[in-house]
């Protein structure tokens, strides 16, 4: 219960400061900035490190299922 009510006391509190929950200070400045840039590059190798690594196990949980069925065949 007192989680609620602190949660809800902080969106309280937020939300009649706007000027604190607008936005980054990266995004303040000019949106062709180069550290704008660095930062929209960033995000995007992120994202593909972290599909690069679900598809690898992805990958290989389906490797181990199909192992797993051919195992069943050749026992029955």
């Amino acid at each position: 219960m007192k989680k609620r009510v602190l949660m809800s006391m902080s969106v309280v509190i937020l939300g009649a400061l706007p000027d604190i929950v607008v936005s980054c200070p990266v995004c303040f400045g000019d949106k062709s900035s180069a550290e704008v840039e660095g930062a929209r590059w960033a995000i995007v190798f992120l994202l593909g490190v972290t599909g690069t690594v679900l598809s690898g196990v992805l990958t290989f949980a389906i490797y181990l299922r199909r192992r797993a069925r051919l195992n069943l065949r050749k026992q029955n």
